[in-house]
């Protein structure tokens, strides 16, 4: 009785023993010192502090746009590629979990033998089963399934994040085409205004009232404005490709991106510190990467502890095959084995030295991540208070140069100022409408990248719950932390 207890005691120790401690938690990240910096002063006080925003897609409004950037999800071939790495990661993981398990092998031997003298001819089956199983003893088996699990988990947020990193690709896309199509249309209606313009000098010109440095000098800005068109087709063919390239398509440039830039009136409320760290996905797949080699850290420093296996095997042999199944000639054994490294050259001390040391970069890097992701925020928001303020100011800059356009038509052909006056009006519209039409694509994507630096969804939430069902994890249940 008293050895039983012992015996108890004994397996209760080796079941504590074994269990793998997580290396990292939520309490010692090194994250307090970076988030105690978001502070409410002129820059973040503009906006209001609460629950980020998700749904930003269908708050643009524009529907083909929304179908648009789903077909690249499901046809872009580096996003297809992210998630097949997913998926062999998760396979990894349950490949590292089938270590803690005993194996069992089946094999089955024939052989034919022939003596000469005497003559004889003889044959010899086998049919045996061998079984090993390590006992996990120190729990240096679960920290290498720990680092598996935790390298399946940064891959999905890889996913994850390059699933909102690609949307916010194909939107900022999408309005660069809108952006590209404006400029040309702009250049088309400025090719018109000089060719009006140029209209008016020849008809001076042959009555006597304008000189030939005034033809040549509007017929220069005629044929540059031609020039300009040009250039403006050509780079909206380009855009055009470019978004057709992530949508798995050829380059055709055939691609339609309908809509118009929408004029951005309200604030996107900028969430807590502690929202990053549980909404971006980067700094969760890094937060995983950061456990992950903590786990293997653990695993180097137990390779120095001993090992304890167990083996097993079956065999039965018979000249007939008839008689492998009756087991009468059954040979088996059981060995267990104990096993410490003695003398390895230090090869074991030194690399779990080394895993300690990656643990510890790991950890610098994670703060690395975390300050950029703070820093995002903060460009993104210095950003849009800027881009605003420049909207506002080249709107009226427009207006009063297309005013003052019109005007210096106008005057012109009456003979009341030169043609460097009008050239000048003509160039000064141009450039403020070109702007303006240039601005207001920047604060558009600068909003997809805040909300991406915030860590929003494009999708809302019942979007997603209605995808979870299609979604399947390699262990074959569903993903509901995932969607599309």
């Amino acid at each position: 009785m008293k050895n039983a207890k012992y015996l108890v005691l004994s397996v209760s120790m080796l079941v504590l023993i074994s269990c793998a401690t997580a290396p990292v938690t939520d309490e010692n990240l090194p994250t307090a010192d970076i988030a105690e910096n978001w502070r409410a002063n002129e820059k973040t006080s503009e906006y209001v502090v609460g629950e980020v925003r998700d749904g930003w897609l269908d708050v643009l409004n524009i529907p083909a746009l929304s179908v648009f950037v789903h077909e690249v999800l499901e046809k872009n071939p580096d996003f297809q590629a992210t998630s097949h790495r997913m998926k062999a990661a998760g396979f990894n993981a349950e490949v590292s979990r089938g270590n803690l398990y005993p194996t069992l092998n089946a094999n089955f031997g024939a052989s034919r033998q022939h003596i000469s003298n005497p003559d004889t001819t003889g044959n010899n089956l086998s049919l045996g089963l061998d079984a090993r199983w390590e006992a996990d003893v120190w729990g240096r088996l679960s920290a290498r399934v720990g680092a598996a699990d935790a390298d399946y988990a940064a891959a999905r947020y890889d996913r994850e994040g390059a699933r909102l990193s690609l949307a916010a690709q194909v939107t900022q896309g999408w309005f660069d085409i809108m952006e590209a199509e404006e400029q040309a249309t702009l250049a088309a209606k400025t090719v018109e205004s000089y060719e009006r313009a140029a209209g008016v000098v020849k008809k001076r010109f042959v009555r006597g009232l304008s000189t030939g440095l005034d033809l040549r000098l509007i017929v220069t800005s005629l044929e540059a404005s031609r020039a300009n068109l040009s250039n403006r087709e050509n780079q909206l063919e380009q855009e055009k490709r470019r978004l057709e390239i992530l949508a798995g398509r050829y380059p055709a440039a055939k691609i339609m991106a309908k809509g118009e830039i929408p004029d951005l009136k309200g604030d996107v409320p900028i969430g807590l510190p502690i929202n990053l760290l549980e909404r971006r996905p980067d700094l969760r797949a890094a937060k995983e990467r950061l456990i992950s080699v903590g786990y293997s850290s653990q695993a180097a420093e137990k390779n120095l502890l001993p090992s304890f296996s167990i083996t097993a095997s079956g065999n039965n042999s018979s000249s007939n095959f008839s008689d492998l199944l009756k087991f009468d000639n059954i040979f088996w054994n059981l060995l267990g084995n104990i096993t410490q490294p003695l003398f390895q050259g230090g090869k074991l001390r030194y690399t779990a030295k080394a895993q300690l040391a990656l643990f510890e970069a790991e950890k610098q890097v994670f703060a690395r991540n975390l300050l950029v992701a703070f820093k995002e925020v903060e460009d993104a928001l210095s950003s849009e208070r800027s881009l605003k303020e420049q909207v506002n100011y080249i709107e009226k800059a427009a207006e009063n140069a297309a005013s003052a356009e019109n005007v210096a038509i106008d005057q012109f052909a009456r003979g009341l100022i030169k043609i460097s006056v009008l050239l000048e009006s003509q160039r000064q519209s141009l450039a403020q409408q070109s702007q303006l039409i240039s601005v207001k694509k920047q604060l558009i994507n600068n909003r997809i990248a805040l909300h991406l630096a915030l860590g929003g969804d494009f999708i809302t939430s019942e979007d997603i719950q209605a995808q979870t069902n299609n979604r399947i994890t390699p262990q074959g249940k569903a993903d509901k932390g995932n969607s599309l």
